[in-house]
């Protein structure tokens, strides 16, 4: 498989653990490998990024994880190295879940369940953490979903929501009984983790 990057040699590293690089890369964290595509998800998108940080203080041992708008599937991949125990995600383009099947292959990751859906209405179930790396008119779209998909205790993680945006975001979830816990401001975009009520 093509490495995703034309320099061969790029290595990115995020956060304390991770780092995006090459499979032939030699290094003590937790490595990430992508196949060349164009799904969104290379770990040099801010928030991409962002969620990776916030992901690696959460507990993920034997949790379990929605990634709604997958992508390459890096964060579906990140839940996995980090202990989840069930990852499920889906992506409105064909192409992209194909990306993560291959790049969940390609990081000998197994419990990765990924389709092709414009919507979380098929899911079934709840998780302990659902994670977001879309636009904001999305995430309010599905907000009802998304709670229903939330367990009580678990948590909401939400990028790619630009700054203006990221009060009316606030004020919705607080009003489906989430609080919000980080709202971190990027240069473009922001993130907000939130957990939901008892």
């Amino acid at each position: 498989m093509e490495w995703r990057f034309k320099n061969n040699h790029k290595v990115i590293n995020i956060g304390k653990n991770f780092c995006v690089a090459p499979p032939w890369h030699e290094t003590d964290k937790i490595k990430i490998a992508l196949t060349s595509g164009k799904s969104f998800g290379t770990g040099v998108h801010e928030t991409t990024v962002s969620c990776m940080e916030i992901m690696e203080n959460l507990h993920l041992t034997n949790r379990s994880v929605l990634d709604i708008g997958s992508g390459s599937g890096i964060l579906s991949i990140v839940a996995s190295k980090l202990g989840a125990r069930r990852i499920v995600g889906f992506d409105i383009e064909k192409f992209a879940v194909e990306e993560c099947i291959k790049n969940a292959c390609l990081n000998n990751v197994e419990n990765i369940e990924c389709f092709v859906s414009s919507t979380p209405k098929s899911v079934k179930g709840q998780f302990d953490i659902v994670i977001a790396n879309i636009f904001e008119d999305v995430i309010i779209s599905m907000r009802e979903d998304i709670t229903r998909l939330t367990k009580k205790g678990g948590y909401a993680l939400f990028s790619g929501v630009i700054i203006e945006e990221n009060f009316t975001i606030q004020n919705i979830f607080e009003k489906l009984g989430f609080k919000l816990l980080k709202n971190l401001f990027l240069n473009d975009y922001t993130t907000l983790l939130f957990q939901k009520g008892d």
